[in-house]
């Protein structure tokens, strides 16, 4: 998207789904301002940290549902 590379879009949507490891707790700001660029372009973001893809997909998917309504 653009210069950037997210980890999953919906065209149909406009909706970015990214999955967070840890180095996102050391870029905070960096991922604040690529997230507000990705709205530029018209596109929703919607983050999740590793952890909850793995311990809480159902609800993960149920979130990115909800997103895709918007």
């Amino acid at each position: 998207m653009g210069s950037f590379i997210v980890d999953f879009y919906c065209p149909h949507c406009r909706l970015i789904v990214e999955v967070d490891g840890e180095i996102h707790d050391h870029q905070a700001d960096y991922d604040a301002a690529r997230t507000e660029q990705l709205n530029h372009f018209g596109c929703r973001v919607v983050r999740f940290r590793n952890q909850s893809v793995i311990n809480n997909l159902d609800e993960v998917l149920q979130q990115i549902l909800n997103a895709s309504f918007i």
